[in-house]
This record gives structure tokens, sequence and C-alpha cells, in this order.
């Protein structure tokens, strides 16, 4: 019956995967090779041919979407109920195991789950209990200190990496949690693993009940999730990993690439397979993909191929700056729509959240329906409304929602009870929530009271900037006074570096926004109305056939007949802030893998010769990514062509030097060139150094010795 119904339908890798003899087995699955396919056709095999019982199969995925889709097609296939099948995500499936014995582990039998806005309001009141700043010990930080400790399977004792504060505040943290009776998603997989090494019984039993574990991303699991792993596998078991390291992009929060190369160490009598035949790309995109990972070191290796037609080329477009580059996009956009694509056929993607201002701008202007997936409009952000509010509380003090919105962003100690207070005094007297805070003896507030003094200061800073400084420099300087730059400037994590390059990129739209207006009357005020009205437009609805806009993060598992791939420069991707992070270069090129690899039919890639950076116009070089890809498989394409010509645009400039190239300077030491820009006499080399940071040298004044 599976034999008819699917196994026939499985190309001549899949099979030999799916008809493997048991035992430990690394399936090598690259991006769009059919490897729900073939789990699920395992399964029905394990079931069917081997006989094995549906609840001795523990299958394991990253997201319910996935594991639900298992389910569905082993119910279609076998004609059999999926409710006795441990199919689930690695925090479903120990919830599950954690209900069952809550005994053993140590907990109560009706304990809850925190989820991430719960375990950072619970990590607050420690540090408040505590009476320490949180602009010093930032609630945020601290949660990813506590998450990152467990992932490695660290409970506080073995915990290391920060000070002892941090230490003292995560040890209160559990013991406020204990005392909740509460668990957060990273003690949902560590109270499972620890219970499982604690209790020899119950770990041999589950190693004799799950006799195959199938496990679905393999490359985005963790430390503790490996050792999980082969805590159940057991020393007979039968581990099922499909996975891909060429598509393992996940680092940042913890995922450990290197888990993949360590299979086959680490578990015993390793078969690997690999599926390489592509079912979703034409052969002209995956020769550009392949040739760009090829670049990476550290990989098992594998070459993607399809038997569908060569389709078309993969076009690059080099654009003068930012708004050309959009311009272009926009026109091709319609210019596919008149050829009867839906928009919602295109993606544009980007490697940072900033890319997507000037996007939206022009897509707004030519009224394409887009949307943002997985994430906010760029005036929507809520570092950008903060500065917004910031400059409206200033600009009109009668503004109780801009007030409300900042009187404690970034944290400076001013609690709910405070505003409260606020509040009410404002509604007694019929008089803004400003004018409250100007009489505080009024209030009789006895906390918050210095915070409340400097808060009036900068707002009556910001006041007469908006009198004086053009509009560039009053965001600039309402960034730093607020500061939101400092708040974010020193937080980790991708998230909060995000945040930090969108104020950088504020600071950009306002001095473009300043020479697009010069003839406004009141050009500050203009700007917070159009900042408003962009904030305003909501999201276009699936019916109404919107462009898809994301970063490529929230790309990975989609796929787009048309994909537009932005901001391929040095210093944006790869992104030069990332450059101090170990194995960096080979995560941002899977992650270039990843955007190229969701292209179905048509590949634009796009890059800029210059973009309003950090508040100021920079040039910028193209990606390394692009030179790394041979020059026959890109054809150059001017803005206004048609896909069918092949125009030719200006060969790229040599230099006697090279990005990425190590250099020596007489005080600096040795660095790495990130980046350059300008021309001849002009010339600038960005450079990492490796004891002094990055600096930015004029060429003809360095005394830079190449190595």
């Amino acid at each position: 019956m599976t034999e008819q119904i699917e196994f026939k339908e499985l190309n001549e890798q899949q099979r030999e995967a799916v008809n493997c003899s048991q035992g430990n087995k690394l399936i090598l699955a690259g991006a769009g090779s059919g490897k729900t396919k073939v789990l699920t056709c395992r399964v029905a095999k394990l079931i069917q041919e081997f006989d094995v019982k549906p609840s001795n199969i523990l299958a394991l995925t990253f997201t319910n979407k996935a594991a639900n889709e298992m389910k569905q097609r082993i119910e279609n296939l076998l004609h059999i109920s999926s409710q006795g099948l441990w199919f689930g995500t690695f925090h479903g499936i120990c919830r599950r195991f954690l209900k069952i014995h809550w005994k053993d582990a140590g907990i109560s039998e009706f304990f809850s789950i925190l989820d991430s806005q719960d375990q950072q309001r619970m990590i607050k009141r420690v540090i408040k209990n505590k009476n320490l700043d949180d602009k010093i010990y930032d609630p945020k930080a601290l949660q990813s200190f506590i998450n990152s400790q467990k992932d490695k399977g660290k409970r506080i004792s073995d915990s290391s990496g920060k000070d002892d504060t941090y230490r003292d505040i995560f040890k209160d943290y559990e013991e406020v949690r204990k005392q909740t009776n509460s668990l957060d998603f990273a003690d949902l997989i560590l109270t499972t693993y620890e219970t499982l090494k604690n209790k020899s019984e119950l770990l041999n039993y589950y190693n004799k009940r799950f006799q195959h574990i199938m496990v679905d991303e393999f490359q985005d699991t963790n430390t503790l999730q490996f050792n999980l792993l082969k805590a159940l596998n057991g020393d007979k078991g039968s581990l099922y990993a499909v996975g891909d390291d060429d598509q393992s992009i996940y680092a940042w929060r913890g995922a450990r690439s290197k888990n993949i190369q360590l299979f086959k160490d680490e578990f015993s009598n390793v078969e690997i397979f690999k599926l390489e035949q592509n079912y979703r790309s034409t052969n002209k995109i995956l020769d550009v993909a392949n040739n760009l990972i090829k670049n990476n070191k550290k990989r098992l290796g594998k070459n993607l191929w399809t038997l569908s037609k060569k389709g078309e080329p993969v076009y690059l477009y080099q654009a003068y700056n930012n708004d050309e580059e959009s311009e272009f996009i926009a026109e091709k956009i319609n210019w596919f729509v008149r050829r009867g694509f839906k928009r919602s056929e295109i993606a544009i993607l980007y490697r940072n959240n900033f890319l997507s201002r000037r996007l939206e701008v022009e897509l707004n202007a030519r009224k394409i329906p887009y949307r943002i997936f997985g994430g906010f409009r760029f005036f929507e952000r809520a570092e950008i409304k903060d500065v917004i509010a910031y400059i409206r509380l200033a600009v009109n003090t009668s503004d109780n929602v801009a007030f409300e919105r900042i009187i404690n962003v970034p944290p400076r100690g001013i609690g709910e009870k405070t505003v409260d207070c606020i509040r009410r005094h404002s509604k007694s007297c019929s008089i803004s929530l400003w004018e409250s805070i100007q009489n505080l003896e009024e209030l009789k507030i006895t906390r918050s009271i210095d915070s409340i003094k400097s808060f009036t200061e900068i707002i009556k800073k910001i006041s007469e900037l908006t009198k004086t400084a053009d509009l560039s420099s009053l965001i600039e300087n309402t960034i730093k006074l607020s500061t939101l730059k400092s708040y974010y400037g020193n937080q980790k994590g991708e998230e909060a570096l995000s945040k930090h390059e969108n104020l950088e990129e504020l600071m950009s739209h306002a001095e473009s926004y300043e020479n697009n207006n010069l003839d406004s009357d009141d050009l500050v005020r203009d700007f917070l109305d159009n900042a408003s009205l962009e904030a305003g437009e909501y999201q276009s609805k699936t019916h109404e056939d919107p462009v898809q806009l994301m970063t490529i993060h929230s790309a990975k598992g989609l796929e787009f007949p048309i994909v537009f791939l932005t901001g391929l420069e040095e210093g944006i991707f790869p992104n030069e802030r990332r450059n101090t992070e170990g194995d960096f270069l080979e995560e941002e090129r899977r992650l270039c893998y990843v955007a190229i690899t969701r292209a179905m039919k048509i590949l634009f890639i796009t890059h800029a010769d210059g973009r309003y950076l950090h508040g100021s116009f920079q040039h910028l070089i193209p990606s390394r990514f692009i030179s790394e890809i041979p020059d026959e498989m890109l054809q150059n394409v001017k803005s206004n062509s048609n896909l069918q010509s092949v125009p030719v645009s200006a060969p790229k400039k040599k230099y006697f030097f090279q990005v990425g190239q190590r250099v020596r300077h007489t005080k600096f030491g040795e660095g790495i060139i990130q980046r350059y820009e300008g021309a001849r006499d002009d010339l600038k080399l960005h450079i990492n150094f490796d004891n002094y940071g990055y600096k930015v040298l004029v060429l003809n004044y360095s005394n830079l010795e190449f190595l």
C-alpha cells in the first residue's frame, strides 16, 4: 500500500535514505530536497515493514507546524490515528514527559510555563527587589544570560561568563520561579534531561520505549538538545537526524552548527545520506548557490542539482544609492505584475531590518501593497516610535500619549505607581501630564523625584533643539539625550543590534527628508506628521495581494517564484558589526545561501555604490559574496532594461589590496580590511584591528604593510 502511495515518487537518493537499515543515520538534506517527504516515508517504512509500533517512535521538530504536518501525512499514508504518536517540538515533548514524571523531576504536578514576557517580568521583579539599577542590569540581557546557561545544561552552581551580580540575580530568579511552581522554556528541556540522567530506571525505560528517534532541522539543535538526544538514544538506539549544515543560521540564539559535524563522532556506526536533488529552484539559481557555499570550509559538502529547465539567468543590479536600488525593485515588481505574476509571489529579502525603510517609501509612493513578514513597518518599530514620541512631547507638551510612552523609556526608575499618581493629579486639575510634573510638591511623590527631574530636563533640551537645530541634528541629539542609543548599544544580541541599526537609519532618513523638503514651513512638524501617517498605514491584507518583505532569517523555510536579494555591500552583508563573533563569516555566507535558495524561478541580487549610514552618505563596495560567484553566472542589468537583454555594466574596480586581507600598522598592529570607500587620494580603509578594534584610515597616510 505504502509503496503504491508514495514510495514510488521518491528519487534514488530519497529512496536510499528511506529504505536504509536501522541504526544511527544522518541525512544531509539540501534546500528544497523534500526532507519532510523522506521523514514521513521513513516513519511509514518503520511501521509497515520493520513492524515498529507507532508508540516506539519519537519525532522531534522545531515548530508545531512541522510536527502537525508529519502527523497528518502519517495518518493519510497509513490510515491510523496520530493520538499515540510522540510527535512534537522539543519543548512540547519535554512538557509531555514532565506532566507524566513530575514526581521524579521534583516539581509540582500543576506547574505553569513561563513564556518569554512572563520570564522577563519575573527577572524585573528580582532586580527591583535587590534595589539594582535596571539600566546597568538590563532584564533582557539577564534573560539572555539565564537562557544561554540553561541551553548549555548549566544551573546557577556551574554558570559562568558574567559577574557575581548576574549570578546572584540568576539565583534569586530560580528561587522565585520554584516558589511559583513555574518552568521557563529552557527549564522544560533541562529538567527533562536532568531527570533522565538522575533516574537510571526511567532512562532505561525510554531507551527501550523509543526504539527510533527522528529529528528534523538537526542543524538548529543547541548543546542541551544534543545531549538530550544522546541520552534518549542510548547505546543501541536508532537516531535518524535530518538537517543541512549549509542552512545553520541561528548561532545567535544558541544553535550549534557543529552538532552535525559531531554526529558521526558522538554516535556509533553512523551512516550518512545526502539529498541533493532540488525541487524548488532552476539550475542557474542552484549554480550560484553552490558556488557561493563551497567557500565555507567547515561543511560536510553537497551539491544541489535539479531536473528542471535552466530558466532565467541570475540578475545583478548595481545602483548608485539606496534610492535608485528601491526604484529599480519597484519598477521590476510592476513589470512582473503586468506579465501575470501575483505580487504575493514576489519577495524582497534583506540582511538587516533597517534596509526596509527606503523600500517601504518607494512601494508606498507607487501604491504597491506590501507586508513585512514576521515584523513591523519601519515607523511602527518600538525604538523608532520612542524617538518620535520624545520629539512630539517636546513640540507639544499636551501630548499625553507621547508622555506615557517615554516617561520610563529607557528604564529610569519611574514605576507604574508614580505614573498613576501623575495621572490622578492631571485629571483632578484638568491639566496635562507634563504640567503635573512641573510642581512635584503638589504631587506628593517621595520616590523617583530625581528621575522625573532628569526627564524634564531632557524634554526641555529637545524643545530648544526643535527651534534651533536642523532636522538631522535634532534626531541625532534626541537619540543621545534620551539615552536610547547607549541603552541599545550596550546590549548584546541580534535584536539589540537591529534596534541600534534602526536608530541610525532614522538619522539617515531625517537627513534625506530634510534635503527633499527644503520648502517646508515647519520641517519638524511635517516630519512628525509624515512618521505618524506611515506608521498608521496598516499592513496590506492577504486579499490585497501584497509583496512580501522580510529579513533572511524570517525567510527560512519559505519559497517564492521571484526574489530580490538586496543590500549586498561589505559592512552590511556580511555585517561588519558581527566580525568579532567566532565563525561569523561562514554563518553570514550560509545566510546568503539560504536567501538565494528561497528563489524558485527568478533571482535578482542588488547592491548600491553608496547609502546613508550612521547619519551620513557612505561609499560602499560590493559584498565579497558577489565576487565569490563566477562572473559568467551573473547577468548585469540596467534599470530600464528588459530581462531578455544583455546590458553591459562597468567592470569591477581592481585595487592592489582586497577585502579580507590582513595588514599591519606601526601603532595598531595587525588587522583585517573590512571594506573601503572613496577613491584616489581620499581612499579610506575600514580595518578591524586585533587589539585596537575598528579604525578608519586614509590609505595615503596610513603607512600600512599589506600581508
